[in-house]
């Protein structure tokens, strides 16, 4: 091709590309969905004081596993009532999930809400179909995963000044939870392939009254 077949080619191939690059969509962050969720909500983590993640932002180096449970609730029109999600994290690096529902269509709208939360605390690398146990009150709670198989989660509360209930941290920044309590993890266990995390007399939140909704 001589020089001068080239630069004809040249100008007419230049307008078309630029024609194609003003038609291509600019990437956007993914479309949010209305969400209303009431329930509970327990975690515990390796922080041995008030852990910040949840507080004020993720903090290196700390592990967690955590649960909730939906007495009610729906994600972009689908109905979460009666499910659960436990998750396992290591915040900004890796989190898991496992997810307990009572039909496929909900599994798939509580994999979708669980993912639109916890992709704050890092890559969402697996999502699971489990058995989730999630017990006890106030902050008193057991959670075990596939029987306890894959993860352990034990918590007690730490009562505040009037002796009766526990610290309160509130305008915090959780989309579910912007007041939750302070409790003690007494023991958790997790083991999923690489993953593992094991806790004991470290931090825990939890939340007994969860009820939130917003767009996420």
């Amino acid at each position: 091709m001589n020089r001068t077949v080239q630069n004809c080619f040249r100008g007419l191939l230049a307008p078309t590309v630029l024609g194609v690059l003003a038609i291509l969509p600019a990437s956007a962050a993914p479309p949010k969905h209305d969400f209303t969720v009431a329930g509970e909500y327990v975690e515990g983590c390796s922080c041995a004081a008030v852990c910040p993640c949840e507080l004020t932002g993720l903090k290196m180096g700390c592990l967690g596993v955590g649960a909730l449970k939906f007495s009610s609730g729906t994600y972009n029109g689908a109905d979460l009532t009666g499910a659960k999600i436990a998750y396992a994290t290591m915040p900004s690096k890796w989190v898991r999930l496992y997810i307990d529902a009572k039909s496929p269509a909900q599994a798939r709208a509580v994999k979708a809400f669980g993912t639109a939360i916890y992709t704050a605390f890092g890559k969402v690398e697996e999502t699971k179909d489990a058995k989730i146990a999630f017990t006890g009150a106030n902050g008193k709670y057991t959670v075990k995963v596939n029987g306890g198989a894959l993860m352990t989660l034990s918590t007690a509360p730490v009562i505040g000044g009037d002796k009766k209930t526990a610290v309160v941290h509130s305008n915090i920044n959780d989309p579910l939870n912007p007041t939750m309590y302070q409790g003690t993890t007494v023991s958790s266990s997790y083991h999923d392939g690489p993953r593992k995390i094991n806790l004991k007399g470290t931090n825990s939140f939890f939340n007994a009254q969860m009820q939130s909704s917003g767009k996420i």
